[in-house]
């Protein structure tokens, strides 16, 4: 897996493949590496974005499949209330 190193110390950014391996200069990289590395990026940001947005919809339908299964236990077991008569 290729991890950014991104420490305050590194004057420059840098990548590496393991983690003890090599670290290799992002501007010291052949021409195809770079932009392989752009696409890395970019697939790596859809990635996160899609996982985010995929939780949030389990979220929400198990919000809302909960409401149905309440609305649906009231509907076969009501519950016995007592009814208030009003008289005029």
């Amino acid at each position: 897996m290729v991890e950014e190193n991104k420490t305050e110390n590194v004057e420059e950014p840098t990548i590496k493949f393991t983690e003890d391996g090599k670290e290799h200069k992002l501007s010291e990289l052949p021409e195809e590496a770079k932009r392989l590395m752009a696409r890395w990026q970019e697939k790596r940001q859809v990635r996160d974005e899609f996982t985010v947005k995929a939780q949030n919809d389990i979220d929400d339908l198990n919000t809302l499949l909960a409401s149905y299964e309440a609305r649906m236990k009231q509907i076969v077991e009501p519950t016995d209330e007592p009814k208030i008569e009003v008289s005029k």
